[in-house]
């Protein structure tokens, strides 16, 4: 079989697979509905492997994340995000924003305009770090601070600096200094970025410093 449509079948088997396990704890281990939904946003960003060392066509490595933006869009209106106590739409939007950044990656890397490295990192960078900064910071964050009415911590913007500094280190060849400035700015736009919009703006601003600095 065609190593593209292989992976792209992989693809949805994985996405799937983690989308049912968040369901399954979420319904039958009384899993918070914010840990179900980041344990879906770390779990679901490790689909850039496949999509880097799976996929080398450019339509096969499109369709996943058009579908999944698509997929998500239903699930946030049709109110089905329900299912796993979700239900405010301006966050829950954001579902529909990382697979949109996914997409401009995917153009951006078969355009020769970025390497496979960056697209790793500025995906793992949102899927990680915003996934165990909201974990962590919703668990022990006491020092909060207040960023366009929306409620964040220092311990979560600490543990996000962290995450981006460990991510860069291991999956990118960047020096100290460029893996330095790209996790600061990765944590301030985190930080800032409302309405589940840094889910575009951490992993294109990570992708895209990656490449030019």
């Amino acid at each position: 079989m065609n190593q593209n449509i292989l992976s792209l079948a992989y693809s949805y088997i994985f996405i799937f697979a983690v989308i049912a396990a968040a369901f399954i704890l979420f319904r039958f281990a009384h899993l918070s509905r914010e840990t179900a939904r980041k344990l879906i946003h770390i779990g679901v960003s490790n689909w850039v492997f496949i999509l880097i060392y799976g996929i080398d066509s450019l339509p096969y490595a499109l369709t996943g994340p058009v579908s999944f933006m698509i997929m998500n869009a239903v699930f946030v209106y049709s109110g089905a995000a329900k299912l796993l106590g979700m239900g405010d739409r301006k966050r829950d939007n954001g579902l529909i924003y990382f697979p949109f950044s996914l997409i401009i990656m995917v153009l951006l890397y078969y355009n020769g305009m970025v390497a496979s490295y960056d697209v790793i990192a500025g995906t793992l960078v949102m899927g990680y770090g915003d996934g165990l900064a909201a974990l962590i910071g919703s668990k022990a964050g006491r020092h909060k601070y207040s960023v366009l009415n929306a409620s964040k911590s220092w311990e979560g913007t600490a543990v996000m600096f962290a995450v981006s500094l460990i991510v860069l280190a291991v999956f990118t060849p960047y020096s100290f200094i460029k893996v330095m400035v790209i996790a600061c700015v990765a944590a301030f736009f985190e930080a800032v970025t409302p309405l589940g919009l840094d889910n575009i703006t951490v992993p294109l601003l990570t992708t895209i410093l990656g490449s030019l600095i």
